[in-house]
């Protein structure tokens, strides 16, 4: 798998997010990429931040299910941002880390 493929790019996203049980899904790139949302890492308390906010406003709003489709359209919309901003990041890197490596 080359760095620049899509699958690569989405594996080591995916191991960023802890979305690979380490224990089934074995692979060279899990002993260099963190997961960020481990216990105690800072996207875990961003994450843990923002389901509290979620659940007071579902209550201010007496939604009883818990769940409020205008509020999942804003995180899934800034979920999938972050997504596509990290993918591009990644792309940037590589083409400067080319460029340089050239010089």
């Amino acid at each position: 798998m080359r760095v620049q493929d899509e699958e690569f790019k989405t594996m080591i996203y995916d191991l960023m997010n802890g979305h690979y049980d380490l224990d089934k899904f074995d692979c060279e790139e899990s002993s260099v990429v963190e997961n960020e949302f481990a216990e105690g890492r800072y996207c875990e308390k961003l994450y843990s931040e923002m389901l509290a906010a979620y659940g007071r406003i579902c209550q201010r709003l007496h939604e009883q299910s818990g769940e409020d489709r205008d509020v999942e359209i804003i995180i899934n919309n800034l979920l999938d941002m972050g997504r596509y901003q990290s993918m591009k990041m990644f792309n940037y890197g590589a083409i400067f880390t080319e460029k340089q490596n050239q010089q």
